[in-house]
């Protein structure tokens, strides 16, 4: 039996093919890097027995770092690297707040180039109401205009909201994906995957060809966290992705933002929950960029709903032309509560009949949405 590795492989390789092994995570590699003192190519030159030693290395790790085929594997994901113009940036080489959490990548696939600028996550459920999408894109624009740089996870909903809002504002934005960098998830995301690229960057720690799983997510949400200043929750469930991103935020050191809903609203009930268990409630961006001021590149802050009068000047503007149920209707709906027809009939009690063409005229004018449930939601 091979009693030593002696792969003769340079360093940006070694951190390429220890990202790639099958069985190595993480930790068991940040274990073999403090071993044999932050030398990823002293790994594959070591006798079994020094192997044996690392801290968390059985004979399955071994193995496969031994595999005959490592160096077959090494020269195919360098031409795919090469073939896609994407770059594998090794530890070195990453964020430095990323390399402070207590399983840092080995390395990261990288399509576009990481922005020098501080890093605020946003995410949130991937099915948010127009309150949450509207929320997300203007806080990601503000913080984007006050120089952070906004990264989440390219997933539907807040995540995607928050991506646009920043190219909107004109600065970069990063996603971290939950599969290797040549698969768009989901794929209808293809266009916005793009148009990162170009102004910020699509990053994945998976190798190619590695479909996202319930594994790869929650990797993916320390990422996110970890390389971030702070995280906004914008909407959540009681339970999912947003608040296993907000608990490694916390476990991190990271400062966790939420956006508040209506208490009886199912996708704020995860916001409710950990600003009850500490995290900072936000009523606008101006809370987030007042904690964050230290870490701030420039001092340029755009509020489109800094407080409330502006909000409510905004809405009365909105409904100088319509009718007075039109108006009533609006008012029912101001507080991002979704209505049935019922539900709003009842509450402003002009008949059914009325309310509904009222509410045909909301929605023609683009005052109101209908969702599939057949509750209705200001936009």
């Amino acid at each position: 039996m091979v009693d030593s590795l002696n792969l003769k492989i340079d360093k940006a390789d070694a951190y390429l093919l220890l990202n790639g092994l099958s069985g190595i995570g993480p930790i068991s590699a940040r274990n073999l890097l403090e071993y044999f003192e932050g030398d990823p190519t002293a790994i594959f030159r070591a006798k079994k027995s020094d192997l044996l030693r690392v801290k968390g290395i059985g004979e399955k790790i071994i193995d496969s770092l031994m595999d005959s085929k490592n160096h077959d594997w090494v020269l195919a994901e360098n031409k795919k690297i090469k073939s896609r113009a994407v770059s594998f940036v090794t530890q070195n080489e990453l964020p430095a707040l990323l390399l402070e959490i207590y399983d840092p990548p080995i390395g990261l696939y990288v399509n576009g180039e990481l922005p020098d600028r501080p890093y605020v996550g946003i995410v949130g459920t991937r099915n948010p109401t127009m309150y949450g999408q509207k929320q997300a894109r203007e806080m990601a624009a503000n913080l984007t205009a006050a120089g952070f740089c906004i990264v989440s996870g390219m997933a539907r909903g807040i995540d995607s909201a928050a991506h646009e809002g920043a190219l909107e504002a004109g600065g970069p934005t990063v996603a971290f994906l939950g599969s290797g960098i040549d698969i768009v998830y989901p794929p209808e995301n293809i266009n916005l995957y793009q148009r990162i690229s170009k102004n910020g960057a699509v990053v994945s720690e998976f190798p190619f060809g590695r479909k996202a799983d319930r594994r790869t997510f929650p990797m993916r949400n320390r990422l996110v966290s970890g390389v971030s200043q702070a995280v906004l929750v914008v909407e959540s469930a009681a339970s999912g992705g947003s608040l296993i991103t907000a608990q490694f935020a916390a476990d991190q050191g990271r400062t966790v933002f939420a956006v508040p809903g209506r208490i009886d609203q199912p996708s704020s009930a995860g916001c409710h929950k950990i600003i009850r268990e500490g995290a900072t409630l936000v009523r606008s961006s101006a809370d987030i960029i007042e904690d964050l001021r230290p870490y701030m590149l420039q001092d340029q802050i755009l509020l489109n709903f800094d407080d409330g009068e502006k909000t409510n000047g905004s809405r009365d503007h909105i409904t100088e032309n319509l009718s007075e149920t039109e108006k009533l209707l609006i008012r029912e709906l101001n507080e991002g509560e979704q209505l049935s027809l019922v539900e709003l009939e009842q509450r402003i009690g002009i008949g059914i009949a009325d309310t509904m063409s009222a509410l045909t005229l909301l929605e023609l004018n683009r005052h109101v949405k209908k969702h599939p449930s057949g509750k209705f939601e200001l936009i």
